[in-house]
């Protein structure tokens, strides 16, 4: 239907005016067009539109990896995002989880045979580790329903605009927001007590160009990018955490594009909700269930571990409790370690919070996934990256008590 009516219209500008080809309510123009471009160059070539997804996606990866490195200015860190977010695209991330998850296994038999049952010592790092694998999966259906189904590509489409703007948008900031002075600590070294960050040089107007424009293209493609001006609000507030002096005017004119994306919606759009639309939306527990999934997924075990209750002492003879208990200290303790990395643990994990929400109150679909990923896979590296550290510790040789020192020390002062 989707291509029956943009052969029978034949006029691709048209669409900036009224619905888009499927006729439920919906103001795409942007990603329509790239259906219009397809039509041209392929026609019936099936082919030839799964070759355009596929670029999409690919052209996804490269962004992220854009966006991470200029967000947090750690090129390791932004090339593991991009590369989990890779593997989550075409179900491989086997190759991912099942090293982590041996990983883990033997962190805690070497962690156990240092230090014996000081559990303090290895069992963070075998929790974090074993909650990495939840994150690592990422969600179903994700790839099939943006390279292998059509009207997925208005997910893709829509986040190539949404990183491009996050990513010029913090590279703005990155290059030429100051630096805040932090006050010396008695622990810095004397050298280094004297230095001061000097102010950036001026950044090119080009990047908030750039981005406010993609903000404009994101939100003519997809309506999950009504919450990209929410997502460039947590960008600086992520950048003011690490010490710069954001430029926050920029931030009036991200929702001054929502507010005229609004008014063109209410102009050209029909009133009302369309059939379609009442088929997709719903409440209820499908929300919440959704929604916990970003925010705590073990919470959603909890329902099917009470439900089995009523067979009393014979669920310990199940694996489904132990298996609950392990998931909620995993998930719990993977949350607490974080702190040693919170400002971009926190960053990953509210934007893709925020990218995902307003999908809660429609019938889940692979590619409302598809931006909330990209923006968790940095909640993600954070996650393994704490979860290597406490691998070192959990690794280590036992500390050694020092010898204690006699009071006073020989050869000080007398003191009153």
């Amino acid at each position: 239907m989707l291509l029956t009516t943009i052969r029978q219209r034949n006029n691709p500008l048209s669409w900036f005016a009224g619905d888009w080809p499927l006729l439920n309510h919906f103001y795409r123009p942007i990603s329509t067009l790239s259906f219009e471009l397809d039509n041209r160059l392929y026609g019936d070539n099936a082919a030839g539109y799964g070759l355009t997804n596929a670029l999409l996606c690919v052209v996804c990866v490269l962004l992220l990896y854009w966006f991470l490195r200029e967000l947090t200015d750690r090129p390791l860190l932004a090339g593991g995002g991009a590369v989990i977010f890779a593997f989550q695209h075409v179900g491989y991330q086997d190759y991912l989880e099942t090293p982590v998850f041996w990983l883990a296994i033997l962190v805690g038999i070497v962690g156990f045979v240092r230090h014996g049952v000081k559990i303090g010592y290895w069992a963070p790092a075998v929790l974090v580790l074993l909650y990495s694998i939840n994150e690592l999966s990422g969600s179903a259906e994700m790839g099939a329903r943006t390279i292998g189904w059509l009207p997925g590509r208005t997910a893709t489409v829509m986040t190539v605009f949404a990183l491009t703007a996050m990513a010029s948008y913090a590279r703005y900031e990155r290059l030429g927001a100051n630096r805040i002075e932090t006050v010396p600590s008695p622990l810095d070294p004397p050298a280094t007590k004297t230095t001061r960050e000097g102010p950036n040089s001026k950044p090119s107007v080009f990047w908030p160009v750039l981005s406010l424009l993609s903000v404009a293209l994101a939100l003519g493609s997809y309506e999950q990018a009504v919450m990209l001006p929410a997502a460039l609000l947590a960008v600086a507030v992520t950048m003011k955490c690490s010490r710069f002096q954001v430029r926050w005017s920029w931030q009036a004119g991200f929702w001054a594009l929502l507010f005229a994306y609004l008014v063109a919606r209410r102009a050209f759009i029909p009133a009302g909700v369309s059939q379609y639309q009442a088929q997709q939306f719903r409440h209820g527990p499908g929300v919440y269930i959704s929604i916990f999934n970003y925010v705590m997924p073990w919470f959603n075990a909890i329902p099917s571990v009470v439900s089995d209750l009523g067979i009393g002492w014979l669920m310990l003879l199940t694996a489904k409790p132990y298996l609950f208990l392990l998931s909620t200290a995993s998930n719990l303790t993977a949350f607490y370690q974080l702190r040693r990395q919170w400002v971009l643990a926190l960053a990953g994990y509210g934007m893709s919070l925020l990218a995902f929400l307003p999908m809660a109150w429609v019938k889940w679909f692979g590619h409302y996934n598809y931006w909330p990923t990209a923006l968790r896979s940095l909640f993600t590296v954070t996650l393994l990256w704490v979860g290597f550290e406490l691998l070192t510790i959990a690794c280590s040789p036992p500390t050694r008590q020092a010898p204690l020192r006699p009071d006073p020390a020989p050869g000080s002062l007398l003191r009153p």
